[in-house]
């Protein structure tokens, strides 16, 4: 067989697996999740947090942000929600423009609205990048939570502080984590 034979051979074989494995590529880059308002969080947006997809962190999952003109800002967990919330100097919100803040309950895995829900903090339980505000549509479920996961205290959305979400150090992990 004659080397441009080969040669041509192995563009078609590479060709093929590529395409094969194209539609893989593709339904995983653009999962989108349902949100209760009918909105789409698409996964593939990274997080304006920690430039990770939204959701890393398979035991906590996603949160959202719902903007009135429609646009939704996927966030890594509830943690960099409330980062991305608190902290306007660093991520450009008029919260004025926001619909909807919706957080996955911990217990059921359902997006939940977030400003209705109560979230367990200093527990056990971490984010991919430390301390985490775990979040449950009913009191008693975050309160038992809790109790199993030594959390410090089970608050509403409006009482978490960004104290309660940021690591030791944060700062300077995400400046390394994204080169700057």
């Amino acid at each position: 067989m004659s080397a441009q034979l080969r040669k041509a051979l192995f563009v078609l074989t590479l060709g093929m697996m590529l395409a094969a494995a194209l539609p893989c590529w593709v339904s995983a880059a653009a999962e989108k999740l349902d949100l209760p308002d009918g909105s789409k969080l698409d996964t593939s947006v990274k997080c304006p947090v920690c430039n990770m997809e939204p959701g890393s962190s398979k035991d906590i999952g996603a949160a959202a942000v719902v903007l009135k003109d429609g646009k939704v800002v996927g966030l890594d967990g509830p943690s960099h929600m409330f980062m991305y919330l608190l902290t306007p100097d660093k991520h450009p919100l008029n919260k004025a423009d926001v619909k909807h803040i919706f957080a996955l309950d911990y217990g059921t895995k359902k997006f939940i609205d977030a400003n209705a829900a109560w979230f367990v903090v200093g527990s056990s339980v971490e984010g991919t990048m430390g301390p985490e505000a775990v979040p449950f549509a009913k009191k008693e479920d975050a309160e038992k939570f809790g109790s199993e996961h030594k959390g410090s205290r089970v608050v509403p959305f409006s009482q978490v502080q960004l104290s309660d979400v940021q690591a030791k150090g944060w700062k300077k992990m995400l400046k390394m984590k994204h080169g700057h």
